[in-house]
């Protein structure tokens, strides 16, 4: 027999109700109370309005910072370093034309410069740009005592490395006032200068070379050849060397061929050829060489040649207006003859 249930005994349905949203049952009072705690923490609520101190001092820094911004202008820094500004007026005096402008800023520049070397002689940089001054014044003796003196003070630095621009510097001076004594026909004492660059370590090509023109000057072919040939074996396209030397060349071939070595003198002008090729003069000889020896095909092509280096060299058109005769092209000859204005 069943057993019947009672109303109290029954199982009630779930219901799956989040419990968030289920009303509180807290008292209404104590909910205000707690929302009103909230609302007071510091920094959740921000009158923006005069009355209130923080953003009266919000604004004032704004302000500030806005007129900061809007006012302030970088300061300008000068250099601390006070032998510049001599050098400064020395560089300023190779920039300008006027010749008493250049005067006043030459010897402003020597002044500050010389005083600084006496305040500060153990300073290399000092020391080299005095020497600096006294190149550019052409006073070579002196130039050559302050850039010794700069490199021996700054032989072995690391921090501001001076004695190699010292170095270099006096290198241009010693080959500076060798020039300088050519120029004026002082062969001995050309030399013995460049003997005492020699004797301050400075081995570099161009004092070599610098040998080679002094023997050149004086005549001494075969021993300036020998220091030119030097100089191109350590540098193979040096300039000066390689023009110098051609003409050497050129004029052993033009000695040939006045003694009828005409062979001989072709090989040495296609030497001359190698090391200077923008010579005429060196292509018109040797169209003259094969105009003697008839190859009149090759003489043209040397006198064209030298017409294309010097369009308007009237020996070459000469020796063009012969060739042109000789083969029996008077046509040619005389327009060539023409063009040029001469009259054959």
């Amino acid at each position: 027999m069943k057993k019947e249930t009672g109303k109290g005994s029954q199982k009630r349905p779930k219901h799956n109700i989040d419990k968030a949203k289920q009303p509180s049952n807290k008292p209404l009072q104590r909910v205000e109370r707690e929302q009103k705690q909230v609302s007071e923490l510091p920094g959740i609520k921000f009158e923006w309005k005069l009355r209130n101190p923080k953003f009266r001092s919000s604004l004032l820094f704004f302000v500030f910072v806005l007129f900061f911004l809007l006012v302030w202008k970088e300061p300008e820094v000068k250099s601390i370093d006070p032998w510049y500004e001599g050098y400064m007026l020395v560089d300023s005096s190779m920039k300008v034309s006027d010749n008493q402008l250049k005067i006043e800023l030459m010897n402003q520049g020597g002044d500050i410069l010389r005083e600084l070397v006496k305040e500060y002689p153990y300073h290399a940089k000092v020391h080299l740009l005095l020497g600096i001054y006294y190149e550019v014044s052409s006073k070579w003796d002196s130039a050559i005592a302050e850039h010794s003196e700069s490199m021996r003070l700054g032989a072995g630095g690391t921090i501001n490395p001076i004695e190699q621009d010292a170095k270099r510097q006096l290198l241009i001076c010693y080959l500076n006032k060798s020039n300088h004594q050519l120029q004026l026909g002082e062969y001995t004492n050309a030399r013995r200068t460049i003997d005492d660059a020699i004797l301050q370590n400075l081995n570099h090509p161009d004092l070599d070379n610098q040998i080679g023109i002094i023997f050149h000057r004086l005549a001494m072919l075969d021993s300036a050849e020998y220091y030119y040939n030097k100089v191109l074996a350590v540098v193979p396209k040096h300039e000066s060397a390689s023009a110098n030397l051609g003409l050497i060349y050129f004029i052993h071939g033009n000695n040939l061929l006045r003694s009828g070595k005409y062979d001989q003198a072709i090989l040495k002008y296609q030497q001359s050829i190698q090391l200077s090729p923008k010579n005429p003069d060196t292509y018109i000889n040797i169209g003259y060489i094969y105009s003697l020896q008839s190859k009149l095909d090759d003489a043209v092509t040397a006198y064209q040649k030298a017409l294309e280096i010097k369009p308007d060299n009237k020996f070459a058109v000469n020796g063009l207006i012969n060739i042109y005769k000789r083969r029996g092209d008077k046509r040619n000859a005389d327009a060539l003859a023409k063009q040029y204005g001469l009259n054959h």
